[in-house]
């Protein structure tokens, strides 16, 4: 089983964040967030699930 490393987890993590419009914008397109948040969450949850199995 691979070992969850965190530095490569809130890599992805920040990555995905990163794409979210600024809070600012005037276009807020509520499903472009969602998506990139639940694609966050996902990679936490499937860390998570990796740690506690090992």
């Amino acid at each position: 089983m691979p070992a969850v490393d965190p530095i490569v987890v809130e890599a992805e993590v920040d990555e995905l964040l990163a794409r979210l419009p600024s809070p600012d914008a005037i276009s807020a397109d509520l499903k472009t967030h969602a998506r990139i948040l639940d694609h966050a969450h996902e990679v936490l949850v499937q860390a998570l699930s990796a740690v506690d199995k090992s």
